[in-house]
Order: structure tokens, then sequence, then C-alpha cells
């Protein structure tokens, strides 16, 4: 008994953790994210989508594929925070929401830089 309740603390306390721009070093999937402004993106926000610069997004993709511009001027909800990478290239975080099908992920400070994704006054 006493090791089911120390594996689920433990589990617990991995899904609780900020990610923080520039300064997370580990791949896992967090509940908050700390913006290069200092605002925190949380699993359950509501992102603005932006405009694509061409035919498709650059920094909205799904199944590394850039999302279609039919995304446009719409509003998603964040279903996860995930960091991805290694210790050589370094790590991303991406705030992720359901797509059609796969996961959509959204490189949050690139695509908030090219206006792909509008702030969010709530931020």
């Amino acid at each position: 008994m006493k090791k089911i309740i120390l594996i689920l603390l433990i589990s617990f306390s991995a899904f609780s953790q900020k990610a923080i721009y520039n300064k997370t070093n580990k791949e896992g999937i967090f509940k908050e994210y700390q913006t290069k402004n200092g605002d925190i993106l949380k699993v359950g926000d509501t992102i603005q989508i932006g405009y694509p610069q061409g035919s498709e997004f650059k920094f909205i993709t799904q199944g590394n594929v850039g999302c279609a511009s039919f995304l446009s001027n719409s509003k998603a909800v964040v279903s996860k925070i995930k960091s991805i990478g290694n210790i050589t290239r370094g790590f991303k975080t991406y705030a992720l929401f359901k797509g059609y099908g796969l996961s959509v992920y959204i490189d949050y400070e690139a695509a908030l830089e090219t206006g792909e994704i509008k702030k969010n006054r709530s931020l």
C-alpha cells in the first residue's frame, strides 16, 4: 500500500511542475508554462489563433506538417504542455490542443512573435 501511495505522489508531482522558457532541461508534460515575457500559460487556457504568413502555419503543426489556414481566427483550448528535445540540441516547449485525429503542436514563442497566435488578455 505504501508503495502505491509513493508512486502516485511521484507521478502527481511530475505533472505539477512548471516549464520555464529557456530553463526547462528535460522532456516531459507540464501543467504550466512561463513564457519569455513572464506570463503563465496553463492547461485549459484558450489560445486565439491568428493568421499564417503564407498558405499554411509554420509554428502550428500537426504531424510535423504546418496546419492549413482554415484554423485562422479560431480558438483552441490547451490540452497539454510538452517539452521535447535533448541535452545536445536543447529543449523546446509546446502547447498542444486536440486536432482532427492528431494533437496540434504550437511553438508558442515563435507563433506569438509571427502573429500566428494572439496574446490572450487573461495572460
